[in-house]
C-alpha cells in the first residue's frame, strides 16, 4: 500500500456535526493528564494547542479488526441523546484505538458520590441524585433503542455516569463490549455484573438493567458496589441490601448522608423498590429500561412547578384515586414491606 493510503486509513475520523478540528498530530502534541485507568483502557483530558480540551480514550486488547471496528464506532458515532456522551471521532491502527469524547468538567457520579467524604465535604442531596439517576436511565434507554432495539451498553457503573454542570447524568462508554472478545468483556468490562453474565459471558439489555439497579442501590445507600467491608472482602450490594431489608431493618440501607434531609423517606423506599426490581435474579423479571424510565418519573411527578413539595395528602388528592407505581397498598410505603 503507498504511504499516502496509509495516512489516509491511519487518520482520525471524526462524526458528522462534531466541532472539532483538530488531526491527529494535533492530539499527540496536546498536554495530557490521566483522569483513570479503567477496564478497557486509560482515559486522558487532553488540551490542545488551541486550547480545546477533550477526553482521549486509549483502548487496550482490542479484538477487533479493523472493519469490525470501524462498523461499531459508526453505530455507536451515530446515536445521540441529552443524557449520553457523544462519540466524537475515532483512531485506529494496528497499535493505537483511540476514541475522543467530549470532557465533562463535573466530572463522575462515582467521584462526587464517593469522594472525600468526611468533614468539609458537600454531600450530594436527594434531589440531585434523583435528577441523575433519570438522566441516567433515559440515556440507557435510548441506548436500548437503537439498533433495531438490540443495543446495549454493558459497562453501567457510576465512573460511566458523567455529570453536566447542572449535575443531570449523561451516560459514556456504550456500546464498546463488541469490540473485545467474549472472555474478556466478560471477566473485564461488564460494569456491576449480573449474575447471568459471569455464566454465558454475554450482556444483555436485560444485564444493563441489572447494572443500573446496582446503580440505583449505589445511589441510595452511599456504597460502592466493590467496596471492600470488614473482611476485605468486596461486598455484593444487591445480596446486602436484600439481607437488611429481610431483618426489616430498611432505613439501616440508607446512605446517612440522605438522613438530613426532609420528607424523603417515601421516595427513597420508592426508588429502593424500583432498584431490587432491576436486580431480580432471573432475568425476565427485571422490568425493561423504558418502564424504570416511566417508574421514576412518575415518583418526581409530584414536585410543583416552583420545585416545592407537596404534603402526602395533596399527592393523594391528585393523583385522582389511581395509585402510583410501587404504591398499590399503604403497606407498601412502610419501609418493613419491601421484599427482597
Amino acid at each position: 500500500m503507498g504511504s499516502a493510503q496509509e495516512a489516509e486509513r491511519n487518520k482520525l475520523v471524526f462524526f458528522e456535526g462534531s466541532q472539532y478540528t483538530f488531526d491527529l498530530e494535533d492530539l499527540l502534541r496536546a498536554s495530557a493528564e490521566v483522569l483513570g485507568k479503567g477496564s478497557v483502557g486509560t482515559a486522558y483530558k487532553a488540551v490542545l494547542e488551541d486550547g480545546t480540551t477533550v477526553v482521549v480514550k486509549r483502548l487496550k486488547d482490542v479484538a477487533a479488526n479493523r472493519k469490525d471496528f470501524e462498523q461499531q464506532m459508526e453505530l455507536v458515532g451515530r446515536i445521540r441523546h441529552r443524557n449520553l456522551v457523544p462519540l466524537r471521532a475515532f483512531y485506529y491502527s494496528k497499535d493505537e484505538k483511540l476514541l475522543v469524547y467530549d470532557y465533562m468538567p463535573t466530572g463522575s457520579l462515582s467521584a462526587l458520590l464517593h469522594g472525600s467524604r468526611g468533614s468539609g465535604r458537600t454531600p450530594l442531596d436527594w434531589d440531585t441524585r434523583m435528577r441523575i439517576a433519570l438522566g441516567a436511565a433515559r440515556g440507557i434507554s435510548h441506548i436500548h433503542e437503537e439498533g433495531g432495539g438490540k443495543f446495549t451498553h454493558g459497562n453501567i457503573k457510576s465512573s460511566n455516569v458523567l455529570l453536566t454542570t447542572d449535575l443531570d447524568g449523561c451516560v459514556s462508554d456504550f456500546g464498546l463490549v463488541p469490540l473485545f472478545s467474549a472472555a474478556a468483556a466478560a471477566n473485564r468490562i461488564a460494569g456491576y455484573r449480573a449474575p447471568e453474565v459471569i455464566e454465558t459471558r454475554k450482556v444483555t439489555q436485560k444485564s444493563d438493567v441489572y447494572s443500573f439497579g446496582v446503580l440505583l442501590l449505589e445511589l441510595l445507600t452511599g456504597k460502592a458496589p466493590n467496596q471492600a467491608s470488614l473482611n476485605d472482602e468486596g461486598i455484593d450490594l444487591p445480596r446486602w441490601v436484600q439481607s437488611v431489608v429481610r431483618e426489616e431493618w430498611t432505613a439501616e440501607v440508607f446512605d446517612v448522608e440522605l438522613m438530613r434531609y426532609q420528607n424523603i423517606e417515601e421516595e427513597m423506599v420508592q426508588l429502593l423498590q424500583i432498584a431490587m426490581a432491576c436486580v431480580a435474579a432471573v432475568p425476565d423479571q427485571r422490568p425493561r429500561m423504558q418502564d424504570v424510565v416511566k417508574m421514576i418519573e412518575d415518583m418526581r411527578q409530584f414536585e410543583t412547578d416552583d420545585g416545592n413539595r407537596q404534603s402526602s395528602d395533596d399527592k393523594s388528592k391528585e393523583s385522582n384515586g389511581q395509585t402510583p407505581p410501587q404504591q398499590a397498598t399503604p403497606e407498601a410505603r412502610t419501609p418493613s414491606a419491601i421484599t427482597p
